[in-house]
């Protein structure tokens, strides 16, 4: 799997055909969870392809505005509850996602509005808690030039797209640099051609209503990842969108080079005082470059 054309290939789908997906698709998807990526591989996840006649019974607690897009098949991750689990379950999803996508599958990240309530509609017996919920099927092409305007559930409407893709941060821009080092200009990150395409790929990953709240430092080797305030997102998609993003920058620089190291999540104090954070900002997350 080529994670950079992906990642920044990779669109939501928003509208599904009422086709569902050959058998032998859900079982390579089954059988990918097992090897995927993961961000902490001690926490125990798993994986579950909601039966479409169950679907329903999701309506209210998961979706835009408690608005469930309608889709054949849905995979739930379910995890232990420890820290930093969330990020975990953003970091697998999307991984899942990526691959489906090369295997030309469409999916959609659903918020899970109220995971207790979930879990009961869908008799979940296991302590798990139900973390992550994706949306998968073909795309209706019919309405590929439209998206959905969703204010609540009484008023949803399609409305003509005034651009093919949403918005999203370029690399200089998403880099929050004053003398840093390296600084956000691609002429500049040119020079480190794995570097600026994991940027790249991150900056393209999906975040809730595409606000992508996160900046990125780079400083004395530290690649460090700044999570902003976003009163707009709530807590659950917050710490899944920093998985999500996680995932896309790492799986372009491991595809890529064997040379870094993983994402470290306990960013030594030492470090972030060499930096300057961006206000109402926290450093989450560093790897060493």
């Amino acid at each position: 799997m080529n994670y950079y054309q992906i990642a920044t290939k990779r669109k939501s789908t928003r509208d599904f055909k009422e086709k569902v997906a050959p058998q032998s698709v859900l079982n390579e998807i089954k059988e990918y969870f097992k090897v995927c990526k993961r961000l902490i591989p001690e926490i125990d996840v798993e994986l579950s392809i909601i039966d479409p006649r169950t679907s329903p019974n999701m309506t209210g607690c998961a979706g835009y505005e408690d608005f469930l897009i309608e889709a054949p098949h849905y995979i739930l991750l379910t995890s232990e509850t420890a820290e930093n689990y969330l990020e975990n379950a953003g970091f697998i999803g999307e991984d899942l996602v990526l691959k489906l996508t090369d295997m030309g599958i469409s999916t959609c990240w659903i918020t899970i509005s109220d995971a207790q309530k979930l879990k009961e509609r869908l008799r979940i017996a296991s302590d798990k808690q139900p973390v992550a919920l994706i949306a998968l099927g073909y795309e209706n092409s019919v309405s590929s030039i439209k998206r959905l305007d969703i204010v609540n559930q009484s008023n949803v409407t399609l409305k003509k797209r005034t651009s093919y893709e949403a918005p999203k941060l370029y690399v200089d821009d998403a880099i929050y640099s004053e003398d840093m080092g390296i600084k956000g200009e691609p002429s500049t990150l040119d020079h480190y051609t794995d570097l600026y395409q994991a940027l790249v790929a991150a900056c393209c990953a999906p975040s809730f209503l595409n606000r992508q709240p996160y900046r990125f430092i780079i400083n004395d080797g530290y690649f460090m990842l700044a999570a902003l305030e976003d009163k707009e997102t709530d807590e659950n998609d917050y710490h899944l969108n920093l998985g999500i993003l996680m995932l896309h920058f790492y799986g372009v620089l491991s595809e890529r080079s064997g040379v870094y190291g993983k994402w470290e999540l306990n960013v030594p104090e030492s470090e972030i005082a060499k930096v300057s954070v961006p206000d109402g900002g926290k450093v989450v997350a560093c790897i060493r470059i």
